[in-house]
């Protein structure tokens, strides 16, 4: 019997996580015990901006909480409860940590390397929806969805968005830039293809070849993406280097006709500069689903502009999201159970085959 504690929220509902785990583990002959907590997610507690190394950062909730359940515990699962230090030293007995993310951010990954812990975590489990949420603001900032529907409950049927100036665009031939051609944008760009758009990548990190494997034009430069797009949509991880990426500069380089969207990180753009960029018309729009500071406050600058549609970081949110995470954590703790290498491993240095 393998004693298992799951830190589930509101949206990696606790009941489902176990649920999915313990058919992962029983299918592969382990039994596991399986303590839940609902754990407490009212917005990110954030640690330095711009990537600066902390011991941990982007998490939620009070560490002391977490280290007070894990004294027994083996195999420790959460998504964004902070697994610092104190919790690791807290939890004498644990084998395994799990972080239902992208990256382990929330996760003193050091520490549990000075232990010998394995910090798996779930790269590419929500890449499907971001990629659909992508898309869906491209549209509806292309076809004035959002603006149509809130005239229309103000009892207002606006005619005008059936004239010529204002009627917006079909994505057919548009070209679409990405900024970042991991695992989302690669998703974006097979649904963008759909759609008969031209796509082109800036991500330096991603050879030519693997490019044209999936018929994406790679750019040369963060400028060349700038300039051509129609559509230029950010899916690059925050660091040192792509903080505030976006500035004015920038912004500048882009058509006035296009469109910007960040389902990513806030702090990839300078908010001020797009501000600026959207009141004076230099791009014609944005749609934001990710801020430098969460929650925005209700009379922040952009929540007065028309010409951008803003989503309270909601892109990644879908059941499969919660659903892929939890059976790809319960997959690799199976790996490592049976003394296998698994797939996902945030410190692999720990392992001695």
């Amino acid at each position: 019997m393998v004693r298992v504690l799951v830190a589930g929220d509101m949206f990696m509902k606790p009941s489902v996580v176990e649920s999915i785990l313990k058919e992962v583990l029983e299918k592969s002959g382990i039994a596991p015990e399986i303590k839940v907590v609902d754990w407490k997610f009212k917005g990110y507690q954030l640690g330095k901006r711009a990537g600066i190394k902390k011991e941990i950062r982007e998490f939620a909730g009070d560490p002391q909480e977490l280290a007070e359940l894990v004294k027994d515990i083996e195999i420790l699962i959460v998504h964004v409860a902070p697994i610092t230090n104190e919790v690791i030293l807290a939890g004498e007995s644990l084998k395994i940590i799990g972080c239902a993310r992208g990256s382990p951010v929330n996760v003193d990954v050091d520490a549990a390397t000075a232990k010998k812990i394995p910090v798996i975590y779930t790269p590419g489990r929500n890449s499907e929806a971001v990629a659909d949420f992508t898309i869906g603001l491209m549209i509806a900032c292309m076809r004035n969805i959002v603006n149509s529907h809130q005239l229309l409950k103000r009892g207002i049927w606006y005619d005008e968005f059936y004239s010529y100036d204002l009627c917006g665009n079909e994505l057919s031939n548009l070209t679409l830039g990405l900024i970042g051609f991991g695992r989302v944008g690669y998703e974006v760009a097979k649904r963008a293809k759909a759609f008969d758009m031209k796509v082109i990548a800036y991500d330096p990190y991603v050879s030519r070849e693997k490019m044209d494997e999936f018929k994406v034009e790679k750019a040369e430069s963060l400028e060349t993406v700038l300039r051509e797009a129609d559509v230029v949509s950010i899916h690059a991880r925050l660091t040192r280097e792509t903080y505030h990426m976006i500035g004015e500069r920038e912004l500048r380089m882009m058509k006035d006709t296009a469109l910007l969207i960040n389902t990513s990180r806030g702090e990839l753009i300078d908010e001020k500069a797009l501000i600026k960029a959207l009141k004076e018309k230099w791009i014609s729009g944005a749609a934001l689903d990710v801020f430098e500071s969460e929650p925005l406050s209700p009379n922040y600058p952009l929540l007065e502009l028309d010409n951008v549609i803003l989503t309270p970081h909601i892109a990644g949110a879908s059941k499969q999201t919660v659903h892929r995470a939890a059976k790809i954590l319960g997959e690799d703790v199976v790996r490592i159970l049976k003394g296998e290498k698994p797939h996902h491993c945030a410190n692999p240095e720990v392992f001695v085959f």
